[in-house]
């Protein structure tokens, strides 16, 4: 059987590992860092556990289409604890609560509470909620391969959930919060999911959570990826670390192996790079086989949203009462920091997964959004990086005992995460742990990973199948496996 060569071990890079062995290929991959999961990760400061990826995972029930991806790739085991949230999270001003509770009739009746005025929308949106939570994604075969019958198929078993899909996907999360009159519904929204995003996103989530999918794999990001590594090599698969990619070897229009950075080579029949999109594109193939496409959305990086952020761990020698898993609170103004102008604190709370800090503490993490460029140049000072992030950490800690008092003096460690830290662990583009969410006409619905004039080779990942997170990663790391089985003619396996 042929030999294929993955480039990156994160989520799309082992699932295309896990399939491309489970149908017979030779096949390793090659990974820049240390450890499996790419952006999926977590690490350890001081006795706590700091996850850096998952707040909920698509796929989590049994029985769905993307749970079988996550079971066949060890993702999730039969004994994997899963977390079900109450709620996706809560927005606090003056105040006042939005509570975006996960049972589409708690919501309901909360929201009509707040704003009788926007009934007619309120009842909209969680009648779409209900009705969406199987809708599913149709992962039988790649996106582009899918024939008229398979089409008709998938709006058979989805009749009369189009037409919400269509409405919410067509609109902008700032056009959805501008269907509804109440200014805290808005502003609730707005934080939960960027304005640049379609609405689905929102709706589709809240869905999934409500027909009790969703959850959080106890054990986190880390762990996940982990378990998939696991399942990679139990297979016969192979796994290089500290093996950064620099060149795409082509011979005669073909790829025919890679070139690391150090200088060594490995030669194979087919190479298959889940990496980031830009390096892929521009730095492994020197920008001599990117489609247009590609071109107009990374040369022209500020017409399109690509969401990074700066986080601030925190672990803390108490338990609190923290009663939300996600609570993002108006500040009284706005400041101005990780390079943006910033009126919300948004803070997250640990305290649902016992693994995640020692006995009686707690793990907190405040989430900003941040301006790559400003952080690009300021890394190049490092005594100005460090004194940003040290004012980045300063406010992380005041918001926190603002809100909760009894932390004070008992935060016993904290780490800081900028975009620059996705780039150095990464290598990704822009600091981005998500790829383009506006879903407008420059963006790909998906990518084949197929580039002109170069055979024998494909690129997978988020870039392939925008927004992309975990569960586009997966499909983009199956399609690919299965597009080589289609290739060689080998009858896929899954």
């Amino acid at each position: 059987m042929k030999k294929v060569l993955i480039v990156g071990a994160g989520i799309a890079g082992l699932v295309c590992g896990v399939y491309a062995r489970m149908n017979g290929f030779d096949t390793q991959i090659y990974e820049m860092h240390t450890i499996p999961g790419g952006e999926c990760t977590g690490w350890d400061r001081g006795g706590y556990h700091f996850d850096g990826c998952i707040h909920w995972l698509m796929g989590t029930k049994k029985g769905t289409d993307l749970h079988e991806i996550w079971r066949a790739t060890g993702a999730l085991g039969e004994d994997t604890g899963i977390i079900n949230h109450e709620s996706f999270g809560t927005y606090e001003e003056d105040g006042r609560c939005v509570h975006l509770y996960t049972n589409a009739d708690t919501l309901e009746k909360h929201l009509l509470e707040i704003s009788p005025a926007d009934s007619r929308e309120i009842r909209k949106l969680c009648k779409a909620i209900r009705a969406l939570g199987d809708f599913g994604a149709p992962l039988d075969k790649p996106m582009d391969m899918m024939t008229m019958g398979d089409g008709i198929g998938f709006a058979a078993k989805n009749m009369g959930k189009l037409g919400m899909v269509s409405r919410y996907g067509k609109m902008s999360m700032k056009q959805f919060c501008g269907l509804f009159k109440h200014p805290l519904l808005q502003n609730a929204f707005l934080a939960a999911i960027p304005g640049d995003y379609k609405a689905n996103a929102l709706v589709m989530t809240l869905a999934s959570m409500h027909a009790g999918d969703s959850g959080f794999p106890a054990g986190g990001s880390r762990a996940l990826a982990k378990r998939m590594e696991q399942r990679f090599l139990a297979l016969g698969g192979e796994v290089f670390y500290r093996h950064k990619v620099d060149k795409v070897i082509v011979e005669n229009g073909k790829a025919a192996g890679l070139r690391m950075t150090d200088g060594k080579e490995v030669r194979g029949d087919i190479v298959i790079s889940c990496a980031d999109g830009y390096a892929t594109l521009y730095r492994m193939l020197d920008n001599r086989h990117t489609p247009e496409i590609y071109q107009k959305l990374f040369e022209d990086p500020h017409s399109h949203y690509l969401p990074t952020c700066a986080i601030v761990y925190m672990g803390i020698g108490c338990k609190l009462d923290a009663a939300y898993r996600s609570l993002c609170v108006k500040r009284d103004q706005a400041v101005n920091i990780a390079g943006l102008d910033n009126d919300l604190c948004m803070m997250l709370s640990y305290d649902y997964d016992e693994t995640m800090a020692p006995q009686g503490k707690t793990v907190m993490a405040s989430y900003y959004n941040a301006d790559f460029d400003y952080w690009n140049a300021l890394h190049k000072d490092k005594e100005q990086y460090k004194k940003a992030k040290e004012r980045l950490e300063e406010d992380a800690v005041a918001m926190l005992l603002k809100r909760y008092p009894q932390a004070e003096g008992k935060i016993e460690v904290t780490d800081v995460v900028t975009p620059m830290t996705y780039v150095r662990y990464c290598d990704a583009y822009r600091g981005a742990w998500m790829s383009w969410g506006d879903g407008g006409k420059d963006i790909p619905r998906y990518h084949a990973g197929e580039l002109p004039g170069l055979e024998n080779f494909l690129m997978a990942g988020m870039w392939t199948l925008p927004p992309g997170g975990l569960p586009g990663a997966a499909m983009a790391g199956r399609f690919a496996a299965h597009r080589i089985c289609i290739r060689e003619g080998v009858a896929f396996q899954k």
